[in-house]
């Protein structure tokens, strides 16, 4: 049953003109059935709780690198030192 679903989604696939614009996802969302509008609603939660679960970069400033390597280097002469 899963390769024919795969096979009807890739037909339909081809027959559909690429979309650009929310209107057209939209418009060609409104014309899914019921079933196909759950299979897309499951496929778009997934796709956001991967993007959401990606950490964001963290962008320190001058100040706070020297600190933070200040800190390293005392720790590292506390180890060295045997404290």
């Amino acid at each position: 049953m899963d390769a024919v679903l795969v096979g009807d989604r890739a037909a339909k696939l081809c027959q559909t003109p690429p979309m650009s614009s929310l209107a057209e996802i939209e418009a060609a969302a409104d014309s899914l059935t019921p079933t196909e509008k759950e299979e897309l609603l499951r496929f778009l939660a997934i796709r956001l709780r991967k993007e959401r679960s990606k950490p964001t970069p963290r962008i320190y400033s001058a100040e706070e690198i020297g600190s933070m390597l200040a800190e390293d280097e005392a720790d590292g002469e506390r180890l060295r030192q045997g404290r």
